[in-house]
């Protein structure tokens, strides 16, 4: 910046008290000429130039320096904080603050966008075995028309590619959830009732039945939609890892404080061993049991968290092996929905 544009910049910017300045002195000098007649006016009015000439300068050094830190601290907010008067402080706190935030958005965007780039890798690479599992399943097919078992196997990777494209759909439907979902007070018990409907078959095949204690009056903040997905796939890892002994039950009920509801899902499974725990709610990670289960994506815990987490909900999980396996889903009373 040359010197005539930092001087018209000075102007614009301290103008008006420039201006006061310059007709302060004006009004003292004429009372003082009107008060004492034949009076000198030259020397009084060169002293008050000569003192708003010092008085600019300093404040035009002053303002190039504000400049120059205004300029690093696009790079470095940091920049100049010992040399800061106090006129100073809060435009640089507050770039400072601004920097801070964005920087950390900045981090999360990039974050999210590794984690999804992780997880659609992922996915791809689980629908392209299933494809070649049904291109192996269709030459059989074509070299043995009259064998039809490899037709299950056809079905059954389809049904993985479909899996994987809905869990795929609703993963990028996380990314705008602020816009897909719709909270409500909801009957906690039609919305585990609503769930275990669902699922009947899939209790009828493996054996074990739900068996639900919840008050029909208890109510819950939440959206009707993502948490009844959130039931679904925890209730689905219950009958999955659930033991087929006639007899063996889910047990679903609630216990109630002051401050929030608990959901408690308990299955009479196998359970999971200690030091898989930890890992339960990782994308992709199937632990001991998964990796027996050919169906086992790794994929519903994780998304289980993240819905709890966006839905102002927590979930816990506890288990021993051959002791079963308890899921906490805790939904507060004093409740806040992250948009993001």
């Amino acid at each position: 910046m040359s010197l005539m544009e930092l001087i018209i910049k000075v102007v614009r910017v301290k103008g008006l008290e420039l201006i006061t300045l310059i007709l302060n002195s004006l009004i003292i000098l004429l009372f003082f000429n009107l008060l004492y007649q034949n009076s000198e006016l030259i020397y009084p009015l060169m002293l008050s130039g000569f003192i708003i000439l010092v008085y600019f300068m300093i404040v035009t050094i002053k303002y190039r320096g504000f400049l120059e830190k205004l300029k690093e601290s696009k790079v470095s907010p940091d920049y100049g904080l010992n040399n800061k008067d106090s006129g100073e402080e809060d435009v640089f706190n507050t770039i400072g603050y601004i920097h801070d935030y964005y920087l950390k958005k900045l981090h999360s965007l990039k974050q999210a966008i590794s984690d999804r780039d992780n997880l659609f890798s992922q996915w791809i690479h689980n629908m392209k075995t299933s494809i070649t599992v049904i291109d192996l399943a269709s030459e059989k097919i074509s070299l043995q028309p009259k064998d039809n078992r490899y037709l299950h196997d056809i079905k059954e990777e389809n049904n993985m590619l479909k899996k994987n494209l809905e869990e795929a759909l609703n993963v990028l439907r996380l990314q705008d959830f602020s816009r897909d979902y719709v909270t409500s007070s909801c009957s906690l018990r039609e919305l585990v009732n609503h769930t275990i409907n669902g699922k009947k078959r899939d209790f009828i095949y493996k054996g074990v039945f739900p068996k639900v204690d919840i008050d029909e009056n208890t109510y819950v903040y939440t959206d009707k939609k993502w948490c009844g997905y959130m039931l679904e796939q925890i209730l689905a890892n219950a009958v999955k890892y659930s033991n087929s002994n006639i007899g063996n039950k889910i047990h679903i009920y609630e216990i109630n404080s002051k401050d929030s509801t608990e959901l408690i899902i308990k299955d009479e499974g196998i359970g999971i061993a200690k030091e898989e725990l930890a890992r339960v709610f990782e994308p992709f990670y199937t632990g001991g049991n998964g990796r027996k289960e050919r169906r086992s994506t790794g994929i519903g815990l994780y998304m289980v968290r993240i819905i709890a987490k966006k839905l102002g909900h927590s979930v816990e999980i506890q288990s021993k092996v051959g002791a079963g396996t308890v899921v906490k889903i805790t939904f507060y009373k004093n409740n806040t929905i992250l948009n993001k």
